[in-house]
């Protein structure tokens, strides 16, 4: 025999259906999700080559979002975290993907971690560097990404060592290699491809810092909005798992 519903099961249902319209309606208020997308963190997103439309775990996510949430997705692409943050600070953007940090925190409101990115130090192999523990010496220059996680991170950590700011993540390493600098810092899997590409270069062990990354939102969005954003990616972490794995990526691991 099929057993009917109770009342209180109907309500209860309404009222999550309820819920759940009010939060969307809050996050979306120009009825389609504006997604803020950063290329600089090719882990994340980056664009197919045949195509040039963007992919990834960040672009997954915000796919299946939007069809959550069954509105439409407009993506915007950006090349750095910088700009990313200014999008959602700037309310041009409903979301964003970004690595938490304290320096952000006025202008985000993240998720809890969905993912551990790992950051690494690469030095010339002649160079004596040996360790982590090796960097913070006033002898010694360190190239970082201009805004990125771990220039916010080291900015606050490194005592002695000089920071050298790119322009961008993607330019650390050209900017390494032209100016001869002690140190380039970056994600474990770019730094890994340099280093195989280049055997004068080496890897320090262990990472100096795992950037944890996060959906954000603008401060001022609801409760609701928020709790709703953590529901979605509690949801969703096997198939955050499955893309770590299905894209072979070093250094990440969900959280």
């Amino acid at each position: 025999m099929t057993q009917c519903p109770n009342n209180t099961d109907l309500t209860h249902k309404a009222l999550k259906d309820t819920n759940a319209m009010a939060w969307t309606q809050q996050l979306v208020p120009t009825g389609a999700l504006r997604v803020c997308i950063n290329l600089g963190n090719a882990l994340l997103a980056q664009l197919e080559p045949t195509s040039q439309q963007p992919q990834g775990i960040s672009v997954e996510l915000a796919q299946a979002l939007a069809r959550q949430l069954g509105v439409e997705l407009q993506i915007q692409l950006v090349h750095t975290a910088k700009e990313s943050v200014a999008a959602v600070a700037q309310q041009m953007a409903d979301i964003g993907f970004f690595a938490i940090d304290p320096a952000r925190a006025k202008d985000i409101a993240f998720t809890q971690a969905y993912l551990h990115i790992d950051a690494c130090y690469v030095v010339h192999k002649q160079s004596g560097l040996q360790t982590v523990q090796d960097i913070d010496h006033a002898n010694n220059r360190i190239v970082v990404g201009l805004g990125s996680a771990y220039d916010l991170f080291l900015s606050r950590d490194i005592q002695q060592a000089e920071l050298v700011r790119a322009a961008s993540t993607q330019e650390v390493m050209s900017v390494f290699r032209a100016k001869g600098y002690e140190v380039a810092a970056g994600l474990q899997h770019a730094m890994s491809e340099e280093v195989k590409h280049d055997p004068q270069l080496q890897i320090l062990s262990p990472p100096f810092m795992a950037i944890a990354q996060a959906m954000g939102c603008h401060p001022s969005d609801s409760d609701e909005v928020k709790a709703g954003l953590q529901d979605f990616l509690n949801q969703q972490k096997p198939a955050i798992a499955n893309s770590i794995d299905r894209n072979a990526l070093r250094g990440v691991r969900p959280a």
